[in-house]
């Protein structure tokens, strides 16, 4: 048992940082809103149209989630209609190396 504990540690620079990232990225959506994020501000509609599948409730509760943990930042404009962008923060950046790597297992294992 105590080998698993090691072979944890050589992964894990302490214990709990793999729990981190898996509250962030653990939910269907999360990965793949920072994705559709990853090279350009997006707004609403265009988060809809992209993740195909996703409720615009979901939507909704997982944007407002990634801006409480300062992931993304929300930019509201004062025009007419009212314009909403949402776009990556350094720290949401700092998923695209997690995102690419996930992305290359992917590739590699799927048919």
């Amino acid at each position: 048992m105590q080998d698993i504990v090691k072979e944890n540690l050589e992964i894990e620079s302490r214990p709990g940082c793999i729990a981190a990232a898996l509250y962030v990225l653990g939910n269907k959506w999360t990965a793949l809103i920072v994705n559709e994020l990853y090279d350009r501000p997006a707004r609403f509609s265009a988060l809809e149209h992209a993740l195909v599948g996703i409720s615009p409730r979901t939507l909704s509760q997982r944007l407002d989630e990634l801006e409480e943990q300062k992931f993304i930042t929300k930019k509201s404009f004062a025009e007419v209609p009212p314009r909403v962008e949402y776009t990556l923060t350094q720290k949401g950046r700092d998923l695209i190396p997690i995102l690419k790597s996930m992305a290359d297992w992917g590739d590699k294992h799927s048919k």
